[in-house]
Parts: structure tokens; sequence; C-alpha cells
């Protein structure tokens, strides 16, 4: 994954996050230790589809539960969208 890429994710994940000590980490839980709720896990969908112009499905946002678990995510249909 291109650093660009993980880094805009991050960043958008920087803006959402509850505790500004938070250091994000691969396996920091979105909703445990970022303290994303539903709505912010939407928003957060939202842009990374208009950024990267990708579509998640919900089942799939269902399955976000990590910070790596975005990356993969974004890197998988970045990677689908380019292989047409």
């Amino acid at each position: 994954m291109e650093q660009l890429i993980k880094y805009q994710v991050e960043r958008m994940l920087r803006r959402k996050r509850r505790n500004p000590n938070l250091l994000l980490q691969p396996t920091t839980r979105l909703v445990h230790d970022i303290g994303l709720d539903s709505v912010d896990l939407i928003e957060l969908t939202m842009n990374l589809e208009y950024r990267f112009h990708i579509v998640i499905p919900d089942a799939e946002l269902e399955e976000l539960r990590t910070v790596q678990d975005v990356l993969d995510c974004v890197d998988t249909h970045l990677a689908a969208s380019h292989s047409y």
C-alpha cells in the first residue's frame, strides 16, 4: 500500500478520535479505542468512498474493527478497481 493512502486514511481517523493522546496503530480498534460510533463509521466509509473512488458495501462496513481492517479494505477495493 502506498504511504500516501495510509497517511490519508490515518488522517481521517485522527480527526475522529476522542482521545487526542491516542497513537494510531494497526491494531487500534475503531470503536473501543478511537471512540467511533455507528454514525462515525458511516461517515468514515462515505469519506473513504469519495476520496478513493471506491464502493464499500454495508456488509463490509460492519466487519471493520481496526485501523488495519480499514487500510486492508481500501487497498482491496483500489486493487479491484485498477484491475479492470
